[in-house]
């Protein structure tokens, strides 16, 4: 684990990085970096390109994210956490899925034939897994490799 001075001089990192990042690619974005406890990160996009950002069920978000992380792989590796988020996209999206996550497990319980979500990244497939973790009767799996990992929800 970092010790909070390196968290400390990690979050001017993050928001050089992004700054540099965002002034390249010619969007048209403002961003805040802000501690959100002493291992979060958060990094709020605003701006005219927000929908650039969050089209394609926010791929290009992701996309940053990602690399950021691989950027800060030591931080990360160390237990911190760089989220990114834009418009309140994150929580509507948890929402979205836990939802989702309900509807299928009712299907299952009622009908016992299992339910297989669509590929999805690791944040929403853990969304899933975390909804039903407490539902009788009910369990969950990943299955695949890669970008085509998808949840399967199962009787039992």
């Amino acid at each position: 684990m970092m010790s909070n001075t390196d968290f400390a001089e990690l979050t001017p990192k993050v928001e050089a990085f992004i700054g540099e990042l965002i002034d390249k690619s010619s969007l048209d974005l403002r961003v805040e970096v802000q501690e959100i406890d002493a291992e979060t990160i958060e990094v709020i996009f605003q701006g005219f390109d927000l929908a650039l950002l969050l089209g394609h069920n926010a791929e290009l978000l992701d996309a940053l994210q990602y690399v950021t992380r691989r950027a800060f792989a030591g931080a990360v590796a160390a237990g911190y956490q760089i989220d990114f988020d834009a418009g309140g996209y994150r929580e509507a999206r948890r929402q979205e899925l836990e939802m989702m996550a309900v509807k299928a497990a009712e299907r299952v319980a009622s009908t016992k034939v299992p339910f297989v979500f669509d590929p999805m990244n690791a944040q929403d497939r853990r969304i899933i897994h975390t909804a039903l973790v407490d539902i009788p009767g009910i369990r969950t799996e990943s299955e695949g490799d890669g970008q085509m990992r998808r949840v399967r929800v199962l009787p039992g």
